[in-house]
């Protein structure tokens, strides 16, 4: 049974555990340079326990039968021009053993419902314009992409594109 839970400042190891493996899959995209130095446990760890303290986003451990195989973050937009009663979804990772399996569909289905019971109506996310699959998962479940472009300067720029669709 796949379950979402709210992650807290305990899970902070294992949402750099899973984090980690998970951007394994950007090492095409990165260059090496810059995931030896950001996509390692200590790093991810200062990260997660900044943003479980701050509680600003609400982040989700992805479980299955008690095993944590993901993870799923939610918030207030970080872009001004999106119209009210919009929401962000900043993350979806999954372990790279686990995709593929459904989970993520699953996962997005269930936000989906929530988010809307909650009373918004549109989410929106970035994607890195490298990452293809990423981008056919989200366009199958009715994201496009608005229009709206940003560099990322690590280690030679790195081009994200905003999706957003309509609950």
């Amino acid at each position: 049974m796949i379950d979402l839970r709210q992650a807290t400042i305990n899970d902070a190891a294992e949402l750099s555990r899973i984090q980690v493996d998970s951007w394994q899959v950007f090492t095409d995209i990165f260059t090496p340079a810059y995931m030896a130095s950001h996509n390692t446990f200590e790093r991810r760890f200062l990260y997660w326990m900044n943003v479980l303290v701050r509680d600003s986003d609400r982040t989700y451990l992805i479980e299955e039968d008690g095993r944590s195989i993901g993870y799923a973050t939610v918030g207030y937009p970080r872009d001004d021009d999106l119209p009210p009663g919009t929401l962000e979804l900043t993350s979806l990772y999954l372990r790279r053993a686990e995709i593929g399996k459904g989970y993520g569909a699953h996962v997005l289905r269930r936000l989906f419902a929530s988010i809307k019971a909650a009373g918004y109506g549109r989410l929106s996310l970035w994607v890195l314009k490298d990452n293809q699959h990423a981008i056919d998962f989200y366009r199958h479940f009715g994201f496009d992409f608005d229009g709206v472009e940003m560099t990322l300067p690590i280690h030679g720029a790195i081009l994200e594109c905003r999706m957003s669709r309509q609950l």
